[in-house]
């Protein structure tokens, strides 16, 4: 016996209520052994089959690499369709006291969700196979809509392929889900993603709502369509022979059929199984002159993948403020500073955002703003809206862009002693929440503290090598950001700039990551003072790296 093996068999054998049933043993290629633990509470204790792999005591993918399994607990909460039961303990590199940790584990679930019968007040998704058809993985995306489905109601779903990759070691296809639609075709309702998810191809595929959650033990999906036997009627049977019919030409393709049921009194979701046109799991039998569609006996289900991607979920990991995210917000000028605010907001749960930009972005511009070189020379509204429509599905681009920003330019420039335009000017602006200025343009600065406006408006600008941000929110806007950066308040090298090749203007010299470590301080910092409900002030962030980099923000 090696060290190892005999190492396990003396903890196991010394741990508290914990009982060899059959000596861990070395196999060809794993450990393994019987064990019977006790909890108080238990009539007797429960026997598990332990397998132990050889990355043990370390985790393989952020699993477990032990497995504790019992066939007969698997009606349990937490148990795979295998018997282990779902584990999960902090990180020793010592072997035996990993194994205490796994064992105490096992202890907790048992005591848990045997004994107590806990559930968890989260809802847990049933476990569905991930397993290729012909070779390829199908993934559907799905939100929640503002209908209440029918048990029973059955139709139509129009749904978009959006890319085509690679999951693990095979193809997959992503898909959307666009409209529901009744067995005549006719809409029910829409799913809202962005303009560019909407203007996708559509392909159609079927769905029943069948309200029951379709599995035997509430843990895992239906493996055989025979098991929906008392789940679907008749009707939709028929509906899938007649749609079968139609579509004979296609043959060998696939055909998504969408099942959807409730997982709380507000909440429902939708599981794909993939059909194959010409191979539906029907067949017609005539009974007493009338003929009947049956389910075929013992025919596996090919399930497909599916992920709601509502807004709650999409953003559920983490989101700015509702102050911010419900705001309608306007970005002036999106360089380096504007781009990465506008992808930062997008990807923190904001929708609704509209950008004011004149330039265009030419290769140098990658390197330090949200931009790819693929695209070439473009106007960069333009790219950034389409960078963000692939971030976030909820974008919905707003007013702005070249020809709104050489419009706004002029009037605002020329007219502002006009009354009547600059009070169109300032009702323009008063249709956003949230203005954000990053431009660089005193011009404008100048101006936009003209303007009587009651939305929140904010100024940032960076100083040569990124040492400072400053930030300007109080009416006194424009004389602040003058002061810092034309008095002696801020010191740094105006004469170090970057001059590029031709005939234009100078710029300040700062890295990506230089210039984004300031922006994201900024954004935290606004963000903060919406969530404490406190005034937000004009402010300046300092940087200094001489011993090591630090970082400061000043307030006034």
């Amino acid at each position: 016996m090696n060290q190892r093996v005999n190492e396990i068999n003396t903890v196991v054998e010394n741990i508290p209520n914990v009982k060899i049933v059959k000596p861990f043993e070395q196999g060809d290629f794993d450990i393994e052994g019987c064990i019977t633990v006790f909890v108080e509470g238990l009539e007797k204790p429960l026997e598990f089959n332990v397998i132990i792999h050889p990355q043990y005591p370390f985790k393989s993918h952020e699993t477990e690499t032990i497995k504790f399994s019992n066939d007969d607990l698997i009606e349990h909460k937490h148990v795979m369709q295998n018997g282990a039961i779902c584990i999960h303990t902090g990180h020793t590199p010592v072997l035996s006291q990993k194994l205490i940790y796994d064992i105490e584990s096992v202890k907790a679930w048992i005591k848990k969700y045997y004994i107590n019968k806990d559930s968890d007040t989260h809802y847990e998704h049933l476990i569905v196979p991930q397993k290729a058809f012909n070779e390829n993985h199908f993934a559907y995306f799905f939100n929640e809509v503002d209908y209440t489905f029918q048990q029973n109601q059955y139709g139509f779903v129009d749904y978009s392929i959006m890319s085509n990759g690679v999951f693990l070691k095979e193809n997959i296809q992503n898909s959307i889900l666009q409209s529901f639609f009744d067995k005549d075709r006719k809409k029910i309702i829409d799913l809202n993603w962005n303009f560019q998810l909407k203007n996708l191809p559509s392909n159609v595929g079927l769905f029943i709502f069948i309200k029951e959650i379709p599995s035997k033990n509430q843990r895992w999906i239906f493996d055989n369509w025979k098991d929906f036997e008392t789940l679907l009627p008749q009707d939709f049977l028929k509906f899938l022979h007649n749609v079968e019919e139609k579509l004979i030409k296609e043959k060998g393709k696939t055909l998504p059929l969408f099942f959807g049921y409730n997982i709380s009194e507000t909440e429902m979701h939708w599981q794909a199984a993939i059909l194959e046109i010409g191979n539906f799991p029907i067949y017609g039998e005539k009974i007493n002159r009338q003929w009947f569609t049956n389910i075929k006996e013992e025919l596996p289900i090919e399930w497909g993948m599916t992920r709601n991607c509502s807004y709650k979920y999409f953003f559920g990991r983490g989101k700015l403020n509702d102050q911010i995210t419900e705001s309608k917000i306007l970005i002036i000028g999106i360089g380096a500073i504007g781009s990465i605010v506008a992808k930062t907001l997008v990807r923190s749960g904001c929708r609704k955002l509209g950008f004011i930009e004149y330039d265009v972005k030419e290769p140098e511009n990658v390197c330090r703003s949200e931009y790819s070189f693929f695209t070439g020379i473009t106007n960069k509204t333009n790219d950034l809206i389409n960078e963000l429509c692939l971030i976030s599905p909820f974008f919905e681009p707003i007013s702005g862009g070249y020809e709104y920003s050489e419009l706004l330019d002029f009037f605002i420039k020329s007219h502002l002693t006009d009354h009547s335009i600059k009070s169109e000017i300032e009702k323009n602006f008063e249709d956003y929440d949230i203005i954000i200025d990053c431009s660089a343009d005193n011009d404008l600065l100048y101006i936009l503290s003209q303007l009587k406006i009651n939305s929140t408006l904010l100024n940032l600008s960076i100083s040569n090598h990124a040492k400072h941000l400053v930030c300007a929110v109080e009416h006194n806007r424009y004389d602040f950001i003058t002061s810092q950066f034309g008095g002696n308040i801020l010191k740094f090298d105006v004469d170090d700039l970057h001059n590029p090749t031709g005939c234009w203007s100078p710029t300040f010299k700062a890295s990506y990551n230089d210039i984004n470590v300031l922006v994201q301080t900024a954004i935290r910092q606004i963000n903060l003072k919406f969530k404490q409900g406190k005034t937000l002030r004009n402010f300046v962030i300092e940087t200094d790296d001489k011993n090591n980099f630090n970082i400061n923000i000043k307030e006034f």
